[in-house]
C-alpha cells in the first residue's frame, strides 16, 4: 500500500501574509518580552507550508524577540528571499542604515510594538506612535501593520489613518468577534468599530488580514460563526481582504504580568485544513 495522499488546499501556490518562527535555542528572547513561546522552527513551518500548497509567505517579527531583527533576517535566508517577505520591528533609535539594510534583507512592513509603548488600549498614544513611524518607512514604502484590543480606539483611528500616506494593516480580523465570544443577543454587525473598519477598507488605503479566527470564535474547528463578520470585510472591499495562517497560533492577546510573560506558554492546537 502506497503513501496516502493528501490534497492541498492551494494546488496552484498561494502566500501566507502571517506567520512567525521562534527559535530560542538560536535567537534568545527579549528579556522584557510580553510572551514567552516555545520554539517553532524555520523546517517545522516549511513543512506546514508544504502540507497545504502554499508556496510564498510575509514572515511577521514575533514581539518576543522585541526589537532586534536579527532573527528575522536570518530566518528570512532559510526561507528564501525569492519566495519570503518580512514585516519588522524597529524603535526610535533604529537608524536609517539600519532601515535600508532591513529592506534589503526583504522587508517590506513594520509591526507597530504597543506592547512596548503601554499603550494597548490608550487611543491619543497609539495616534502619537503611528505618525511617528509612519513619517520613518514612508520613504521605503513599506506598509504599517498593528493590533488594536480596544475596539472603541477605531472610531478615533479611522480619523487618522488615511492621512498617514502609507498602507495600513491590521490582523485577525482586527479581533473582532463572532456571535460565540460576544455576550448572550449582542449583534455581530453592531460591534464597537466595525462600522469604521468597513469604512477604512473602502479608502483603499488600509488592509485587514482574516486570520486566527480562534481570537474572534469559540466554535473550533470550523468557526462557522465567523461567516457574517468575514462576509461583511470580504463586502467592503475584496481587494484589501489578505489571508493569513497565524502559524503556529500563539495564544490569545492579553496583558500578561511579568511572572506571567515568562512562562512559557503552549501553542494552540488548531486544526488548520479545518478553518480553512
Amino acid at each position: 500500500m502506497g503513501p496516502i495522499k493528501v490534497e492541498q488546499l492551494f494546488p496552484e501556490g498561494g502566500c501566507d501574509t502571517h506567520h512567525h518562527i521562534f527559535e530560542p535555542h538560536n535567537f534568545p528572547y527579549s528579556p522584557n518580552r510580553h510572551l514567552t513561546p516555545p520554539k517553532a522552527t524555520v523546517e517545522q513551518f516549511q513543512a506546514f507550508k508544504e502540507s497545504l500548497g502554499i508556496t510564498h509567505s510575509v514572515l511577521t517579527h514575533g514581539l518576543s524577540y522585541g526589537h532586534d531583527c536579527s532573527c528575522l533576517t536570518a530566518f528570512i535566508v532559510k526561507l528564501g528571499p525569492s519566495t519570503t517577505r518580512g514585516c519588522a520591528v524597529i524603535n526610535e533609535e533604529t537608524t536609517d542604515v539600519e532601515i535600508e539594510a532591513l529592506h534589503d534583507s526583504g522587508v517590506r512592513g513594520f509591526r507597530l510594538d504597543l506592547y512596548g509603548y503601554k499603550s494597548m488600549e490608550d487611543l491619543q498614544k497609539q495616534i502619537r506612535i503611528l505618525r511617528l513611524y509612519a513619517d520613518r518607512v514612508r520613504p521605503k514604502g513599506w506598509f504599517l501593520e498593528f493590533l488594536q484590543i480596544n475596539q472603541g480606539n477605531w472610531e478615533g483611528l479611522g480619523q487618522v489613518i488615511p492621512t498617514l500616506g502609507l498602507q495600513v494593516v491590521t490582523d485577525h480580523h482586527a479581533l473582532m468577534k463572532a456571535e460565540s465570544m460576544l455576550p448572550t443577543g449582542a449583534n455581530v454587525l453592531s460591534q464597537p468599530g466595525l462600522a469604521d473598519i468597513v469604512a477604512l477598507l473602502k479608502t483603499g488605503n488600509f488592509w485587514i488580514k482574516l486570520s486566527a479566527p480562534y481570537r474572534s470564535s469559540t466554535i473550533a474547528p470550523y468557526y462557522e460563526d465567523m461567516k457574517p463578520l468575514v462576509l461583511t470585510l470580504v463586502n467592503a472591499n475584496p481587494q484589501r481582504v489578505l489571508w493569513g495562517s497565524d502559524w503556529p497560533h500563539t495564544p490569545n492577546m492579553k496583558i500578561r504580568s511579568r511572572e506571567e510573560a515568562l512562562a512559557e506558554i503552549p501553542f494552540q492546537q488548531i486544526d488548520d485544513r479545518a478553518w480553512l
